[in-house]
């Protein structure tokens, strides 16, 4: 239980340290976006996001990062563009909706994750 809890104060801690969350009402228009939040006692959810983080940054990849959970403009659009009923993480090119994080698995496993962010 330990162990389990000091990972996931480490992943919020690495992801809190490497990207820049977006808690404006101004949401960025082009490049990938990645909508979470950081106000969850889900640790799948905390999991997939940090997965992302690390995928993403590893290949190079700029996105940025949009906490819902202290934006509601942002919220409204996630589920504008993804379904009234959508969780984060979910993924953007600018203002195109391009999967959730099980859609971004694949991709990965596939090797194909620049096509799925639309970026070759």
């Amino acid at each position: 239980m330990k162990t389990a809890f000091l990972s996931y104060v480490l992943a919020i801690a690495i992801m809190a340290a490497c990207v820049e969350f977006i808690e404006c009402d101004r949401l960025p228009t082009n490049g990938i976006r990645v909508y979470i939040s950081s106000v969850s006692d889900n640790l799948e959810l905390k999991k997939q996001q940090h997965r992302i983080q690390m995928v993403l940054s590893g290949e190079n990849i700029d996105a940025q990062y949009i906490d819902i959970s202290s934006n509601a403009a942002a919220k409204e659009f996630m589920r504008e563009k993804a379904g009234p009923f959508t969780v984060p993480p979910q993924l953007f090119n600018g203002e195109e909706y391009l999967g959730d994080y099980q859609a971004f698995e694949e991709a990965v496993e596939d090797r194909r994750l620049m096509e799925f962010l639309k970026l070759n």
